[in-house]
Order: C-alpha cells, then structure tokens, then sequence
C-alpha cells in the first residue's frame, strides 16, 4: 500500500507540474515568446504522457504566437486547437490569423467565415469581413496597428 501511495503521489507530482509548465507557456506566449512558450508545453507533455491540454490552452499560444510573429511555429497549436474544439468560433478566428500569417488565405477566410457565422458581436463580424475582403483582393490586414489593437485585448 505504502508503494502504491507513493506511486499515486508521484504521478500526482507530475501532472501538477507539466499544469504549471503549460500555464508558464501560456504567460510565455503573451508575452511573445512563442519559442519558449512551445519548449513549455513540449515538457509538459513529456514530465505526463496523459496530460490533456484543453483546446482553450492550444488557442492561447496559438493566438499570441501568431500575433507576436511565429505564426508558422505555432500552427501546430492552432490545429491541436481546432482539434479538441472543431465548432468553436474564438479557436477557429485564432487559427484563421495564423493562417492568414503564413499565407493560407483561403483557409484563413473559411476560418473567418465561420467566425462570423458563429459569434453574435456586430463589430466583431465587421472587423472579420473587412480581414477576409482584404484578403481577397490581395491585401495584408495584419497591418502593425492591426497586430497592436488585437493584442490589447
């Protein structure tokens, strides 16, 4: 009994720290160090194999990852992301600027169509389709100003 408590205490050790490490990623990610924020949830899955990150953690450094400028490095996050969550809106807006980043325009317009259908926020839906129609004609709408007002959010 006394091994099997302190296996059970061991593995408990465990998942508390891979949590932390992924919560340390996160706070990494906002404040746009993606690399690092990566190596974080890398350990943490290495420190406990069944540790499950919640689709709403993959969002976050997805997010920032992508708006701080490793968008490419990130998108793994943001497929993992959708994964967990295929109709969640905020996770598919997320992956629609991460896509939009690395020059999937056509996903990233899917993904802002299907942001627009999904939230009920009339400036949230307008500022989405001046995205996708500036991505249709070719343009950028990650302008820095862009980047800088979505990040103060």
């Amino acid at each position: 009994q006394v091994i099997a408590l302190r296996a059970r205490q061991r593995a408990e050790g465990r998942l508390w720290a891979a949590l932390a490490l992924v919560k340390k990623g996160e706070n990494l990610a906002i404040e746009g160090k993606a690399k690092e924020a990566i190596t974080n949830y890398q350990q943490a899955q290495k420190f406990d194999s069944k540790l499950k990150i919640s689709a709403d953690s993959w969002k976050t450094l997805c997010w920032y990852g992508s708006l701080h400028g490793y968008a490419a490095k990130v998108m793994d996050a943001c497929e993992k992301a959708v994964t967990l969550e295929p109709d969640s809106g905020m996770i598919l807006d997320s992956r629609g600027v991460a896509r939009a980043l690395t020059g999937n325009t056509a996903g990233a317009i899917e993904d802002f169509q299907a942001f627009i259908n999904w939230t009920d926020s009339d400036s949230d839906k307008e500022q989405r389709q001046g995205w996708i129609d500036a991505l249709k004609a070719g343009k950028d709408p990650f302008t820095k100003a862009e980047i800088d007002s979505l990040l103060e959010r």
